[in-house]
């Protein structure tokens, strides 16, 4: 698969959990609280979902996401404020679509991380509810790339041209659909490579 369009109306999108915010930690220590042993591989999202029953699961989601202490826990992922200094540099428009549902905690974590309103804020930032709705907005502002954590979201986005599977943990097989990258190092090399920064 090969980039479209290098240089000509790049327009980023990101996703959220998992891309920009690392919950690795975070899980597995809510997961340890249950007598649950995950490995880090484990705690990739739809992975999660296989290994963690949904009951537990969705007790897990509600302290990673909403609860007042712990939904303020995990750290930037790293290398991911590097890129965004970088696209800021070089005006390349970009945008936040995340299907978290608590979008007041997701600003509050985004402000602690220094994430908001340095790189987001309301304008470029869309908090959607379905797998569906990220293509709708992404359709509608534009977007060229868009970088995710989940095979299925990426599935969704049909009317993105560049898909790129954020695959810290090294948990998936290579696929024509989408370029996978292992971190933001990576993703640096991608945008050097073909002059978009």
């Amino acid at each position: 698969m090969s980039i479209q369009n290098p240089q000509k109306d790049v327009f980023i999108g990101f996703d959220l959990d998992g891309v920009l915010i690392n919950h690795t930690k975070i899980k597995i220590f809510l997961a340890a609280k249950r007598n649950i042993k995950l490995l880090p591989r484990q705690t990739q999202s739809e992975i999660l979902k296989s290994v963690i029953s949904a009951p537990v699961l969705e007790k897990i989601q509600y302290e990673l996401y909403d609860h007042p202490k712990t939904s303020i826990l995990s750290p930037l992922m790293p290398g991911a404020k590097m890129i965004l200094n970088k696209l800021k540099k070089k005006k390349i428009k970009f945008a936040l679509i995340s299907r978290r549902k608590n979008q007041e905690g997701a600003i509050r974590l985004m402000k602690l991380r220094g994430l908001w309103p340095t790189f987001f804020n309301e304008k470029n930032s869309f908090f959607v509810t379905e797998a569906t709705e990220k293509n709708t907005q992404a359709k509608l502002l534009g977007i060229t790339h868009f970088i995710d954590d989940e095979k299925h979201i990426l599935g969704h986005l049909n009317q993105v041209k560049n898909k790129f599977l954020f695959d810290r943990l090294n948990v998936f097989k290579n696929d024509d659909r989408y370029f996978r990258i292992l971190s933001w190092q990576n993703f640096n090399e991608y945008l050097s490579k073909n002059k978009i920064i």
